[in-house]
């Protein structure tokens, strides 16, 4: 069973914990139902207008639920019946939006289909938005993200067109997450930034709410792009914001990511700290079944990277069990069956790692497919604004016409040939790939050849005195060899160094991020001019570029064989071969080989 199909991009789009945040209506405190004397207050509703009515429900729907229900009874006998169709189609809306707060999504959806349709004949298109947003959202909360997409669209349409900002940004954002899912990282940053800057250019206090998601949305774009610096500046920021407004559920979301963040950089004990606090706060908000699974998927993952492979079973079957009761499914979910998996076969447990390995790989496929189709969705809606923009210039001048028809053409050709260049470079990395791979191989083999010609010479010797000078001068040659540098062309000085830097790479020392120029030459008893002027002339490199290549090649080995180093996060290799930072390693990587190492990952799982 390959791994490279459970691994996330980058991300690991997702493995994601944003998704369940994107309703409209946020609670922020927990069901503060009292005693309410029902006739009285349902006395009072009859002084109330329609549109006073849905006010009352909204503000109490998270505070007062006997309220909230009692309204919602009043507007069953007094407004289905009404002979304004508005008021019938709302209130079919505002009965949808109670039932999905009790887990009714399937009358939801049935009360939402009937809004829509009375809305489509009235040709509201406030109430249209509202009742396609819901729809949307919905989905969206249950992890369904075609159906999601196929109903933000036309509610950014009807946003669009009523010319509401606020709206418009926030179905954006919610598309945009979707894109997130869809692995499409920069895209979702670079959109994200956009509405932020709308946002910030408008200068309106009620995007605030908007603001905190589009700071969640950057968070884990920038999480799933392995920028940890990034992501915790928006992080905090959204974290501030949260608590100036005082959104006690946001306060929870934002710590998560705090917890996943220091997870992801080796900071176990801090990251079970924030993880323990989100809970608390999330549960103190009113509860989110939805992030209930996304926390036992990150202190399992936690506990495996710690090597507490049964407490991250403990968690993660938790998270299994919250799964299945509630009838969700995500793009990034299999993530919580690969981590099972793994930690299973850490124990040595084939049966129960085979299991998951297996439920695992068939939700990656039925994920690949929803996200191809995800993507196809986007790519034709983005193509069909740009086609309705050019029609609309064609109709204020018929004069630009031929301009216009170019510039269909034009976008058609650079289309066509973003999809063949992808296409290109996808083979040139197989290529890229193979070609490692060979080399890779024809190393090991010589160093077999190596050993076999140590053992024969072993045999043969009778003397152990001899064995080893044999050996000695055979590990010689190999080293002239990789060098392509001869003894008798190397003053006897240069050849010390030489030797002595072959006992450092033997020894693996440069893996230190104490491998400096000056520490270096302190080790091997030579000063730094002296040292790098040997590395210069005899590797034909600069001391900078030896270490690097040293830690990349260590790299390269250690991923083609080890599974367990595969599974680390980019930033983990990077730390342990003696880089400082993820993009650092990434881009030595990319230089030497042409392949980015999440890449090269990939397609060594597929081996």
């Amino acid at each position: 069973m390959s791994i490279h199909l459970f691994k996330k991009i980058g991300v690991q789009f997702l493995c994601m914990s944003i998704y369940c945040f994107t309703i409209i209506v946020v609670a922020q405190d927990q069901d503060a139902t009292v005693q309410v004397d029902i006739p009285a207050f349902e006395k009072s509703l009859e002084e109330k207008s329609f549109d006073q009515l849905l006010d009352a429900f909204y503000a109490s729907k998270e505070l007062d639920s006997t309220k909230a229900a009692t309204i919602i009874g009043y507007l069953k006998r007094h407004f289905l019946n009404s002979k304004d169709e508005n008021e019938v189609a709302g209130t079919y809306l505002t009965i949808a939006t109670w039932q999905q707060k009790n887990d009714s999504l399937k009358l939801a959806m049935a009360n939402l289909d009937i809004a829509i349709a009375k809305a489509t004949k009235l040709n509201n298109k406030n109430l249209l938005y509202q009742a396609y947003n819901k729809k949307a959202s919905y989905w969206f909360v249950n992890g369904e993200n075609e159906k999601a997409l196929d109903n933000f669209l036309p509610a950014l349409e009807f946003a669009e067109q009523t010319n509401n900002l606020n709206r418009q940004i926030a179905t954006s954002n919610n598309i945009i997450l979707i894109n997130i899912q869809a692995k499409n990282n920069l895209g979702a940053v670079a959109l994200y930034l956009d509405n932020l800057k709308k946002i910030e250019s408008s200068n309106n206090q009620a995007f605030k709410n908007t603001k905190l998601r589009i700071y969640q949305g950057l968070t884990k774009a920038y999480i799933n792009l392995d920028k940890y610096e990034d992501a915790a500046l928006y992080c905090n920021l959204g974290l501030e914001m949260s608590k100036q407004i005082n959104s006690i559920a946001f306060q929870g979301y934002f710590r998560v990511f705090l917890g996943e963040i220091a997870s992801n950089n080796g900071r176990y004990k801090e990251a079970h700290d924030l993880f323990n606090k989100a809970e608390e706060l999330i549960n103190k908000a009113g509860g989110d079944k939805i992030m209930d699974i996304f926390l036992k998927l990150y202190v399992g993952k936690t506990y495996a990277l710690e090597n507490k492979h049964k407490e991250a079973i403990d968690e993660l079957l938790k998270g299994e069990q919250l799964l299945e009761g509630n009838d969700v499914s995500f793009l990034s979910i299999q993530e919580l069956y690969v981590n099972l998996a793994k930690s299973y076969l850490a124990l040595d447990n084939i049966q129960e790692s085979t299991k998951y390995f297996e439920k695992a790989h068939d939700i990656y496929a039925k994920n690949e497919k929803a996200r191809a189709i995800i993507n196809s969705r986007i790519t034709q809606v983005t193509y069909s604004k740009f086609k309705k923009q050019i029609d609309a210039l064609q109709k204020k001048s018929e004069q630009t016409k031929y301009i216009y028809a170019i510039g269909i053409t034009f976008l058609f050709f650079v289309i066509i040939g973003l999809i063949l260049y992808n296409k290109k470079q996808q083979r040139k990395n197989k290529n890229l790939f193979n070609d490692l791979m060979l080399q890779l191989e024809e190393k090991r083999q010589q160093e077999k050849l190596r050993q076999q010609k140590l053992q024969q010479e072993k045999e043969t010797s009778n003397l152990k005195e001899t064995i080893s000078e044999k050996r000695e001068a055979i590990e010689e040659d190999v080293a002239q060899t990789e060098t392509k540098v001869q003894l008798t062309e190397i003053d006897s000085k240069d050849a010390a160094i030489l030797k002595k830097l072959t006992e450092f790479e033997q020894k693996e020392q440069f893996l230190s991020k104490e491998s400096t120029l000056v520490e270096v030459a302190k080790k091997i008893h030579t000063n730094t001019t002296y040292l790098s002027k040997v590395i210069n002339t005899h590797k034909e490199k600069s001391f900078t570029a030896y270490i690097t290549d040293l830690r990349v090649d260590y790299a390269i080995e250690r991923l083609s064989h080890d599974r367990k180093f595969r599974s680390f996060t980019i930033g983990a290799i990077a730390q342990e071969i003696g880089f400082k930072r993820s993009e650092s390693f990434s881009k030595a990587f990319k230089v030497k080989t042409g392949l980015y190492p999440s890449y090269f990952i990939k397609e060594v799982e597929k081996q």
